[in-house]
């Protein structure tokens, strides 16, 4: 298939009438397997235009519908669907906050203490003692112990599993690797690394 990017977003489905996500690559724009959510500019200039394409009913796949990105001035401002891709004058819109759609992504992220923080951890500092304190998602989390280490897959790196705990969110694992290059960590739930134990467990 090639290179490509993709569009995230969320809609109500007009046939059940309850909120589905959609994924829809294109071929349109660079192709350089970039994701675009409510809020991104995905063009610069005075772009102001729908694109539209078939979706389909969670509960029903045999139910289709059509959704319409919607963008002003280069930017995903609205997600329409069926008539309102008709009716709707993409120049009658305005622009939005830049980066809306990851904003919120990222405070659920933030909500559940599930992925990787904003806050670096620096790679060097590993191995961590036992009750060793730092920032991630915005709370203090200490480390209870580390549990794993090997190197890692792709590179002569060690990789770090430790189990971790705040006040705010009880235990998580965390792993920390030099392979996360802005953070340094990933932050997961055990219902997360039950489900992928080979990745985050010795059997």
């Amino acid at each position: 298939m090639g290179m490509f990017d993709t569009f995230y977003g969320e809609v109500t489905c007009p046939h059940c009438g309850e909120i589905h996500e959609f994924e829809e690559q294109t071929k349109q724009y660079d192709c350089l397997l970039e994701e675009f959510r409510i809020g991104d500019y995905v063009e610069r200039g005075n772009s102001n235009y729908i694109l539209k394409f078939e979706w389909f009913c969670d509960k029903d796949r045999n139910k289709r519908f059509d959704i319409g990105i919607a963008f002003y001035k280069g930017q995903i401002v609205k997600f329409l669907v069926n008539k309102e891709i008709e009716t709707t004058n993409p120049e009658s819109l305005d622009n939005i906050e830049d980066g809306l759609g990851k904003r919120l992504i990222y405070e659920k992220t933030c909500r559940g203490a599930d992925g990787i923080p904003k806050e670096k951890l620096e790679y060097e500092l590993n191995p961590l003692t036992e009750e060793y304190k730092f920032t991630a998602f915005g709370v203090e989390w200490e480390v209870i112990r580390l549990y794993r280490q090997k190197e890692g897959f792709l590179s002569k790196d060690m990789e770090y599993y430790y189990e971790v705990k705040s006040k705010e969110h009880g235990m998580r694992i965390m792993y920390a690797s030099n392979r996360f290059r802005d953070s340094g960590m990933a932050i997961y739930t055990l219902e997360h690394c039950n489900e992928y134990r080979s990745l985050y467990f010795d059997e």
